[in-house]
């Protein structure tokens, strides 16, 4: 009852001028949304930034607008679900680069190796999301603009994946423990993304385990809807009925 009352309360205060002016000037997805989702974006991003704890790491100097950055980009894939806001999200953790993580695996002999790793961001089910600012700058204005790919999209969307378990019914290879219409179709559309060796609009990253190819599949679904729907139509319309929103009209 307490953070109802306290989302309310928030939700009824305005945008700050310079928080409007970044998203108008610096979220390119906010120009294309119809108007009953301007709305609701900004609703969404006020629960964000009060809610979530944000961190500049390896010497990024965090400011108003990468936090609005971010939180806008997150709020979208949330449009349609309004209650929860990431509600076991705890903290947003923006590195200025790729950065180093340590990680472990066992070797077939059954030792356990240790070392480190570079990332662009990843999602730790602590209540974590961790990006790299110089991947989102490049994905929303640079070179990579028109890829396909968004950091922020990509990592939140592994915090909805673990949410509702969307993957957890196909093994690595693509096998599937469950025989709904949704684990069928990811997993049909994963094992022709790892093994076919066909050209696809979707990044190759989704081919490294079916979460990751639900996060590839989310960031293709905002980003170049278009593009996944002409590659896999079934695809498109499984994501569309699960974010409930179609942004190939948004285009």
């Amino acid at each position: 009852m307490l953070r109802f009352l306290i989302r309310k309360w928030i939700t009824r205060r305005p945008l700050t001028e310079g928080q409007e002016r970044i998203l108008r000037s610096k979220v390119p997805v906010f120009n294309t949304l119809p108007s009953r989702y301007k709305d609701q974006l900004r609703h969404c991003i006020k629960v964000l930034l009060y809610e979530k704890y944000y961190e500049g790491c390896g010497g990024l100097t965090l400011t108003e607008e990468k936090k609005v950055i971010v939180a806008a980009y997150a709020s979208v894939l949330i449009l349609e679900e309004k209650a929860d806001y990431y509600g076991d999200l705890q903290s947003i953790l923006i590195y200025p680069n790729d950065y180093f993580a340590p990680v472990s695996h066992q070797t077939e002999d059954g030792f356990i190796e240790e070392g480190y790793e570079n990332r662009k961001g990843e999602y730790w089910q602590a209540g974590v999301i961790v990006l790299s600012w110089s991947d989102i700058e490049a994905q929303l204005y640079g070179e990579e603009r028109k890829s396909g790919q968004n950091l922020i999209y990509h990592e939140f969307s592994h915090f909805l994946d673990d949410r509702y378990g969307l993957t957890a019914g196909i093994d690595h290879n693509g096998d599937t423990l469950r025989d709904d219409e949704w684990t069928v179709i990811i997993a049909k559309a994963y094992r022709n993304l790892r093994f076919s060796g066909k050209h696809s609009f979707l990044d190759r990253y989704g081919a490294e385990s079916p979460a990751e190819f639900f996060s590839v599949a989310t960031e293709l679904f905002f980003e170049r809807p278009e593009k996944l729907l002409q590659e896999n139509n079934k695809l498109y319309s499984l994501l569309q009925n699960f974010y409930r929103l179609d942004p190939i009209r948004w285009k």
